[in-house]
């Protein structure tokens, strides 16, 4: 890219990004619940310059990559995926032949709005279904020209489906992003939004997992639409993240599939009030206030979330039999610390009122209001 070209992105401003981790539908139901919520909404948005797919987008059923990306060509905006450990068979034994036949490449690096977008295939397979999180040494020599001929300002996004903090072997990837100065890294993965930094030889990498679109793997009970709750194991609903290059800071917001919900405000049972910030940073600063009330700080702690301790009570009040039957109701939920839960006094504080919060962060900032509820309120059959 020119300089010209640079300073006309600098002037006009970056691209607005979806980050969208796992869809990961495993058969015609689950593609139709893509097709309901994920893959409608971002049909609908027109304010994206670009959709990336963080991986996975099927699971273990290759036969479901085709219509998954006929219902990705439908986005009114370009779109790129990335290849995840369950875009295969179920031996793992066509991982690479199957994605490619149906989305045309593993590795590509491109330009959008002066950012460049670099997309890797890191799922290295060990066994017949076995993989690690890694890089061939093809794709290492690629990746060092790729970034020795990046602009030095042009900040550039490398886009994995397994985290490089989960990566064995650093040392070679630790000399090849030592090629260029401004990068960010986003992956998925882990089913769970996550805020994190990666280290190599004493420089911090800014690293953000996008969670997953599929939630828990579809699972739940249904919403009014039919669609499953699906919660992610550290209480956030189904979501992704939007990344606004635009202007001199990146800022990031992560966004509900399906609603406009950004946190939660709980009753424990200890007289606590529980503040849970969806997709939020463990260095984030959270403050509260009632409608009579003053703006009090909160205390981050890391706790299992109210939203998943709801699905906890709600799979141990049921019996085996009604398990049995029901399984798709039940969701396989972990008792997961949750790194972005605040904590205050309830003191005064009752179910139904009106709680505003804001929350800050260096790349999101939140300013919502919601109603205070009670811990049983939340996972209720209908």
């Amino acid at each position: 890219m020119t300089l010209t070209a640079l300073l006309l992105a600098f002037l006009f401003g970056g691209p607005r990004v979806a980050f969208v981790g796992d869809p990961q539908v495993d058969n015609a139901q689950e593609l139709d619940y893509a097709r309901a919520s994920i893959y409608s909404e971002l049909k609908a948005r027109k304010d994206l310059d670009l959709v990336v797919i963080l991986g996975d987008l099927v699971n273990d059923n290759p036969e479901l990559l085709a219509p998954s990306k006929a219902s990705l060509d439908s986005l009114p905006c370009p779109w790129v995926c990335v290849v995840g450990n369950h875009d295969r068979d179920m031996e793992g034994i066509r991982l690479t032949r199957e994605f490619e036949n149906v989305l045309g490449y593993r590795d590509t690096a491109f330009v959008m709005k002066g950012v460049k977008f670099i997309c890797m295939d890191d799922v290295r397979l060990e066994g017949r279904a076995g993989y690690i999180g890694g890089f061939r040494d093809s794709q290492k020599h690629w990746l060092d020209s790729v970034l020795t001929s990046t602009p030095p300002k042009m900040k550039a996004v490398i886009c994995t489906h397994i985290p490089l903090n989960e990566f064995r072997a650093r040392d070679t990837l630790e000399t090849i992003l030592s090629r260029h100065k401004d990068i960010l890294l986003a992956s998925a993965h882990t089913h769970n939004p996550l805020r994190k930094t990666l280290t190599l030889g004493g420089r911090d990498y800014e690293d953000f997992g996008a969670g997953a679109t599929c939630g828990t793997w579809w699972r739940g009970l249904p919403d009014e639409h039919g669609i499953p709750a699906a919660t992610m194991f550290s209480g956030d609903p189904r979501g992704y993240y939007i990344a606004d290059f635009r202007g001199k800071r990146l800022r990031l917001s992560y966004k509900t599939v399906g609603s406009d919900r950004k946190a939660s405000a709980t009753l424990g049972e200890e007289g606590e009030l529980i503040v849970n910030i969806y997709g939020a940073s463990a260095d984030g600063r959270v403050k509260v206030r009632t409608r009579e009330g003053r703006w009090t700080a909160a205390t981050r702690e890391e706790r299992i979330a109210p939203e998943s301790q709801a699905v906890i009570d709600f799979n141990l009040s049921k019996d085996r039999d009604y398990r049995r039957e029901h399984r798709e109701e039940f969701i396989p939920m972990l008792r997961h610390r949750s790194e972005h839960i605040w904590v205050l006094p309830a003191a005064g504080v009752t179910p139904g009122q009106e709680l505003r919060i804001r929350y800050r962060d260096a790349r999101m900032k939140v300013n919502c209001t919601v109603n205070i509820r009670r811990q049983d309120e939340i996972y209720i059959k209908r």
